[in-house]
């Protein structure tokens, strides 16, 4: 890699891809390069967020992307079918070279292999050897599944709470909702081997928020004393929640939007996601910091 060229606008024309066995069968992760790759992403956005998804990257701005700096990479199969992909820009943030993260999508047949985690790597080794410090992106605080891999896996930070970011969509994944999302920052720097351990809060101090508890701001009027250590609680499987009962579903969209509120206003950084192993319940674990202690 070293030994690369590069145009002017910070890309790489000669980008390698990597060979990586996956349950068995090879699997190359690579960037798209052709009208074909273009137009076969465009149509595994609607396959993931639904056909009626009006907001899918379309092939055209894929394509420019890498011409200033973007990444666009797929993960293809032996026999050169998109798997997955995930897109991002690169841009200026607090006056910093910085790569956005926009979308990260795998076909439902290949869920659950490691894909996402092979393409978030490989962006990560570029963005640094590009000079690139940072990567951020979004992604719904209901999902605990995403929750336990981007913060648990991947190390990423949450920096913001951002009420309905994309606004009302019509892909069925978001059901009507508003689309509130976490924003996370991630070093491009390897972190060290092995996931992030998250235990529940605990002992006399701790607090638990689900969406049945009374709102922060009536447990802890004023300037009452916060506790060191809280968990918010999150549906295991929202989606199966949704389905059951859309009504629930709300309640918990809205309780989970008013107790991160109240947490970051307050000083208190999410530490990872923690599942239960008795009762498989999903918890953020969260830390109030010196500062604010």
């Amino acid at each position: 890699m070293a030994n690369e060229t590069r145009s002017h606008s910070g890309r790489s024309d000669s980008l390698p891809g990597i060979l990586a066995q996956v349950n068995g069968s090879s699997v190359r992760i690579r960037p798209l390069a052709s009208h074909h790759d273009y137009d076969a992403c465009v149509a595994l956005q609607h396959e993931v967020w639904g056909a009626e998804y009006d907001d899918a990257v379309p092939a055209s701005l894929l394509q420019v992307v890498r011409h200033i700096g973007g990444l666009v990479l797929g993960a293809f199969s032996a026999d050169r079918e998109l798997l997955g992909f995930v897109f991002g820009l690169t841009g200026v943030k607090d006056e910093k070279i910085v790569h956005w993260s926009h979308a990260l999508g795998v076909r439902e047949s290949a869920r659950n292999l490691g894909l996402g985690r092979l393409l978030k790597e490989y962006q990560r080794a570029e963005l640094e050897r590009r000079g690139i410090g940072s990567v951020y992106w979004t992604f719904d605080p209901l999902i605990a599944k995403n929750a336990h891999f981007n913060l648990n896996r991947l190390g990423a930070r949450v920096v913001e709470y951002v009420p309905d970011m994309y606004g009302t969509t019509k892909s069925p994944l978001h059901h009507g909702l508003a689309t509130d999302r976490f924003v996370v920052v991630c070093s491009t720097t390897p972190a060290p081997s092995g996931a992030r351990r998250s235990t529940a809060a605990s002992g006399p101090d701790a607090l638990i928020l689900s969406d049945t508890t009374p709102p922060p701001e009536v447990l802890f009027p004023g300037v009452a004393r916060l506790p060191r250590a809280i968990s918010i609680e999150v549906p295991t499987d929202f989606a199966q929640v949704l389905v059951a009962s859309p009504t629930t579903a709300a309640a918990w969209h809205s309780a989970v939007r008013r107790h991160f509120q109240w947490a970051l206003r307050n000083h208190y950084a999410v530490t990872g996601l923690h599942r239960d192993p008795v009762t498989s319940r999903s918890f953020y674990t969260l830390e109030l910091q010196s500062a604010a202690k």
